[in-house]
């Protein structure tokens, strides 16, 4: 695992998002890869959110957005398009939204990060936790974790300077079948007329399952992220809880922040406005 000389890993540990500060987890996103990029120091970022639907910019070119959002809005959820591709994912507060941040991200392959949370996951949580892709869940990969062929958590990963983002969507409690009807019925009503050029998601309902409910296991979200650091703890790193606030005060965090933010506001609007 890559490491910063004295194998201090920064900790931001995020409380819940409210509704009007939606963008702001994919705005520190961009902000911390510029960070760890030029200071080589790791980071780990856990953050919730209330009801909500996450797009990706694929789900921009449904040709009946429009219908799917207001299904969501019926749902008494909200939603936004993030600045990075793939599918749509639902999260609420038995969600946890998991990203490590390395540096020198020429000494990690691809596929090396993606198997480096597959580790953390494994270790944290259960050996049983396989990848491969699970091709009815919602935001299908080829790096889906998984028990016993229920799809338990995402990956997805985001590189840019010398640094690597490997971004987990981890299901550790709530109502899985609840979500995966909500993306089933956005997908069948956005998707109408079909899209002739990209595959959407055909979900079972079925496929997917919280930690708790599989592992039979006393999870919260909280014993989720003590596991977690612990296991980052017994790779060699050194937890620093403190300084991360130093960090998001400085001036070229937040010139960074304010770029991503930016950007994010601008893909937003063009959702609502129904531009592609």
């Amino acid at each position: 695992m890559n490491k910063s000389l004295d194998n201090t890993i920064l900790l931001y540990n995020q409380e819940i998002i409210n509704d009007e500060d939606m963008l702001v987890p994919f705005a520190d996103t961009g902000a911390i890869l510029k960070f760890v990029s030029e200071n080589s120091i790791p980071v780990a970022h856990f953050w919730t959110t209330p009801p909500t639907v996450i797009l990706g910019l694929q789900d921009q070119r449904l040709k009946n957005i429009a219908g799917g959002m207001r299904r969501l809005e019926e749902k008494n959820y909200i939603y936004y398009v993030r600045n990075s591709g793939g599918l749509g994912v639902v999260t609420d507060s038995g969600i946890l939204n998991f990203t490590l941040f390395l540096p020198n991200k020429n000494n990690i392959t691809i596929d090396q990060a993606y198997e480096q949370m597959h580790q953390i996951m494994q270790k944290s949580f259960s050996d049983q936790i396989e990848t491969g892709e699970i091709t009815r869940s919602y935001c299908p990969g080829t790096y889906d974790l998984s028990i016993h062929g229920k799809k338990i958590a995402g990956i997805s990963q985001r590189r840019a300077g010398d640094a690597v983002a490997i971004m987990a969507y981890i299901s550790v409690t709530g109502d899985q079948k609840k979500r995966s009807q909500l993306m089933k019925d956005f997908y069948e009503i956005s998707n109408y007329p079909k899209h002739e050029n990209i595959e959407y998601p055909n979900i079972d309902v079925h496929c997917m399952s919280n930690l708790d409910e599989i592992l039979t296991d006393t999870l919260t979200i909280d014993i989720a992220k003590q596991r977690i650091l612990a296991e980052l703890t017994t790779n060699g790193y050194q937890i620093d809880r403190g300084n991360f606030n130093i960090v998001r005060e400085s001036l070229p965090y937040k010139d960074a922040y304010n770029q991503t933010m930016n950007d994010l506001i601008y893909k937003n609007k063009k959702l609502l406005l129904g531009e592609e």
